[in-house]
């Protein structure tokens, strides 16, 4: 139990069953020993009838866990989650790009950072779309932290994203920062 719950640490406050499963690499019938030993302890928490999953009963136990994780096991967990998530949603991955984007972002120092910037383009692009400017500002300067760990720099990719950022400033009425980042 006290190796799985930092892995369910990695996918947020609440997780799925299935994410943590593929994740952690654990049968069925131990993970949910597992987690029954947790929840007996009331470490976990079942999520609202209907979505399959679990939650940290508060959000500090989440945070001492995924504090304690060190840096090259963080790294490694956010990339087993993201390609767990990627596996879990198949080709139906659109619904859940700002969670796989999330994970490749925090995985990219250690590993795939192209990954990283696809998803969180492609997550800032979804999410402009949706006329929710906020949250698309907040991908694509995901995708351009990303971007700033890649030598040599791509500066047309790095183009692109601050015009798609320019734009969703913009359109969500910061017009200061839209016009620093046009600069």
């Amino acid at each position: 139990c006290q190796r799985l719950l930092p892995v369910a640490s990695v996918l947020g406050r609440g997780f799925r069953l299935a994410a943590l499963g593929r994740g952690s690499d654990r049968a069925d019938e131990e993970l949910f020993a597992r987690l029954d030993e947790a929840q007996e302890a009331r470490v976990v928490v079942d999520l609202p009838t209907g979505r399959g999953g679990l939650r940290f009963s508060h959000a500090l136990i989440r945070d001492s866990l995924y504090g304690d994780l060190g840096t090259g096991e963080r790294l490694r967990l956010h990339r087993r989650a993201a390609e767990a998530l990627e596996e879990l949603y198949g080709v139906d991955r659109e619904p859940h790009l700002a969670e796989i984007a999330y994970h490749s972002f925090e995985a990219a120092p250690g590993g795939d950072i192209d990954k990283a910037i696809d998803y969180a383009r492609r997550a800032g692009d979804q999410a402009a779309a949706l006329l929710a400017y906020e949250e698309a500002t907040r991908l694509y300067r995901m995708a351009l932290d990303a971007l700033e760990l890649k030598a040599p720099l791509d500066e047309a990719t790095r183009c692109e994203l601050l015009l798609a950022l320019g734009d969703a400033e913009d359109r969500g009425g910061d017009l200061v920062s839209a016009r620093e980042t046009f600069a």
